[in-house]
């Protein structure tokens, strides 16, 4: 006997939730990362990233005025850990880099599971961190935490901006 009263199972992806519609601030980022331009986060262009209206600057207006809220303890939790991961990177560390950037992982995990992050902003925290850590080259790898900071920096300026603080 057939379990559900319909023809096929239900559609759903992770958790039994109904699949929807990614946001268009997120689904334009995660866009421009999966491009044939962009192999590792160096290859991502500053001014897009950072400036008025750009990718951080959408992306914490997104988090401020059309998700449940991520509060900037969150936020703060990622830049504070990627700051530690950057400032290895900076001593030539890279493998320490690296170590630390995984960190970042189970704390997305964790925040998303809690319901304290919208689960299309871990998703794409987990492909940057993901296009950071897969350079190749040592340069590009260093360059790729340089940008990393640049962004979080401007992601957390901006969510403060429209947070109010």
């Amino acid at each position: 006997m057939n379990r559900y009263p319909y023809k096929e199972r239900p559609k759903s992806n992770f958790g039994g939730k109904p699949n929807k519609q990614k946001p268009t601030e997120i689904q334009d980022f995660e866009n421009y990362l999966n491009s044939s331009k962009v192999e590792c986060f160096s290859d991502t262009d500053l001014k897009e990233l950072v400036k008025p209206e750009g990718y951080a600057d959408k992306l914490a207006r997104y988090l401020k005025n059309h998700t449940r809220g991520i509060k900037t303890t969150q936020l703060r939790k990622f830049f504070n850990e990627i700051k530690s991961a950057t400032q290895k990177a900076k001593n030539n560390k890279l493998d320490e880099a690296k170590i630390a950037l995984w960190r970042i992982y189970p704390i997305i995990a964790y925040s998303e599971a809690r319901g304290l992050m919208p689960e299309e902003f871990g998703e794409l925290m987990y492909l940057v961190l993901k296009k950071v850590e897969e350079c190749r080259k040592q340069e590009k790898l260093q360059k790729s935490f340089e940008r990393l900071e640049d962004f979080i920096t401007a992601l957390y300026a901006y969510f403060r901006k429209y947070a109010g603080g």
